[in-house]
């Protein structure tokens, strides 16, 4: 996915990237920034301004081959995390694809986009919670363990609330 952009960053009714239409083609030029596998991609899906509409309407999502004459991954960026999944910036001069190559409905990009960002941060809170689970898990059963004035930590009746706290929250 390329949708962030340097001073809107991930506002997606700010980017300035545009795909013109001539003919039967888009001509895409701007940039993008923080293109998770962008070093590595073979096509990218792009969202850019297709039309001088409202901001909220006038944006589609088009793929875009990496190959295309006038893409530059300009630098592979250097980040904390995930360091096994590359982040690139990538920028888009006169580039040529079909208007085929839209998907959907022009002027839904930023609809199509928003609900990708809903079920992506939906999944990414979800995923988290059984890793939270473990965790407690792991600290009730060193509570158990652990002793503390001849009982075990998991005694404690404060010990207990907080485990339970925890456990609900």
């Amino acid at each position: 996915m390329a949708v962030s952009e340097r001073a809107p960053g991930s506002d997606l009714a700010g980017i300035k990237t545009t795909a013109r239409k001539d003919r039967g083609d888009y001509v895409i030029s701007g940039q993008k920034l923080w293109i998770t596998n962008g070093t590595q991609a073979d096509w990218i899906c792009l969202l850019a301004n297709t039309s001088d509409g409202p901001a909220h309407r006038n944006k589609s999502l088009v793929c875009v081959p990496m190959k295309a004459k006038g893409v530059t991954v300009a630098r592979k960026l250097d980040k904390l995390g995930m360091r096994a999944s590359d982040t690139a910036q990538i920028f888009f001069e006169d580039v040529r694809v079909p208007q085929r190559n839209r998907i959907g409905g022009e002027g839904q990009g930023f609809i199509y986009q928003m609900q990708q960002f809903q079920e992506e941060r939906l999944w990414a809170a979800a995923s988290c919670l059984q890793a939270l689970n473990n965790c407690i898990d792991w600290t009730i059963e060193w509570a158990q363990e652990r002793k503390l004035f001849g009982a075990s930590l998991a005694d404690q009746q404060w010990v207990q609330f907080k485990l339970a706290e925890a456990k609900t929250e």
